[in-house]
């Protein structure tokens, strides 16, 4: 009797630690919210962010790419996880049902490009980034994330070009990398700062006096004005992005 009670027990022990799937936010999408504040009041301060849903031959508006780089020596071996998303359609959140319904927040499109930069693939992985960083010219842990406001809620696009944000300030948390099945699981948290010069006017602008913009592309870092030999972020014009959850997106594994 003892035996099969300590069986049963055993069985439930084991059951109970197993893996724990990640079941967060919406499968196969990736969800955010964008922290634009501070910003004119009539926007409020947060913008959702959620991936276009892939039917009725709508395109896939979330992916994750997998890259391996070397010199040839296996010393010198590195991988970039990117992960990309458009949120162009509000309401049904498709291109196909686009126009049935409104929201608050119907004209906003945007995108976003996060690429990690990592010595090795696992299965569970931690990976976080910083402003101290530069982009490496060898294999390092690092992270540069990419956010684009193409339209604001009046559809405004700043002349065409949109304003971007770029940030090393970031954190991943990969819950499930699933190679055999191409799918990739996590959460993600971001600080990017402004690139592009817009008017206050503009959803989520703040142009205060001295503003500096930080555009790495365009080789435009954030200025050491005072000499204490870090870049004067105080002066910048920054967003977070927040609760990131990607669940089971299609992973393309070039490694």
């Amino acid at each position: 009797m003892y035996l099969r009670f300590f069986m049963i027990l055993f069985i439930i022990l084991v059951s109970s630690c197993g893996e724990t799937e990640f079941n967060a936010g919406l499968e196969n999408r990736l969800t955010a919210i964008i922290d634009m504040a501070p910003e004119p009041e009539v926007y409020g301060s947060k913008v959702d962010f959620t991936s276009d849903e892939h039917i009725g031959g709508c395109p896939d508006s979330e992916q994750v790419t997998l890259d391996r780089w070397t010199d040839g020596s296996d010393d010198n071996t590195h991988y970039t996880i990117t992960i990309e998303a458009k949120d162009y359609f509000k309401s049904a959140n498709n291109c196909y049902d686009w126009d049935q319904s409104v929201t608050s927040q119907e004209l906003v499109r945007h995108q976003l490009r996060i690429v990690i930069y990592t010595n090795e693939l696992n299965e569970q992985m931690y990976i976080a980034g910083s402003r101290y960083l530069n982009h490496p010219n060898y294999p390092s842990n690092n992270i540069v994330a990419y956010y684009l406001l193409e339209n604001d809620q009046d559809g405004d696009n700043n002349g065409g070009s949109g304003i971007e944000y770029y940030g090393y300030d970031a954190e991943l948390d990969v819950a499930e990398l699933d190679l055999a099945n191409g799918l990739i699981s996590g959460s993600f948290n971001a600080t990017l700062f402004r690139g592009t010069p817009a008017p206050s006017s503009f959803m989520g602008v703040d142009n205060p006096p001295n503003v500096d913009l930080f555009n790495p592309p365009l080789n435009d870092y954030v200025q050491d004005a005072d000499g204490d030999g870090y870049g004067d972020f105080h002066l910048t014009d920054s967003i977070r992005i927040e609760d990131c959850i990607f669940q089971r997106v299609n992973v393309i594994n070039n490694i």
